[in-house]
């Protein structure tokens, strides 16, 4: 009995562990198709390997906040998390589109702009 409560206590430490692990996020802003102004395409935020999994993220059209959708939660095998947010757009050559992301690893939001020239 003493042997499996030091194997349990050694499983609540290891969970305790990989909880305090932060993970600040990665953020790719990106099209769904290559850019052709007047044409109708999606803006893609993806975020990745971030822990813990509270995160907000949000799509900006000069500096206002779009309607977007977004994907489940997920997670990679060693547990950083990952979340794809989207948007349907026109982009015309004018108007600035960036994703907004904050997070507890990160002292100030992070607002990453779209470059329609990469």
């Amino acid at each position: 009995m003493g042997h499996l409560r030091t194997v349990a206590l050694d499983l609540l430490l290891s969970l305790a562990i990989l909880e305090a692990v932060q993970c600040s996020p990665r953020v790719q802003v990106y099209l769904r198709h290559p850019v052709e102004n007047g044409k109708l395409n999606y803006l893609n935020c993806y975020v990745s390997g971030f822990h813990p999994p509270q995160i907000e993220i949000e799509l900006l059209k000069n500096g206002e906040k779009m309607t977007s959708e977004q994907s489940d939660l997920s997670f990679s095998k060693d547990w950083p998390f990952y979340l794809l947010v989207h948007s349907s757009f026109t982009p015309n050559g004018k108007d600035k589109y960036a994703c907004h992301v904050t997070h507890e690893t990160l002292s100030t939001p992070l607002t990453i702009e779209w470059d329609p020239d990469n």
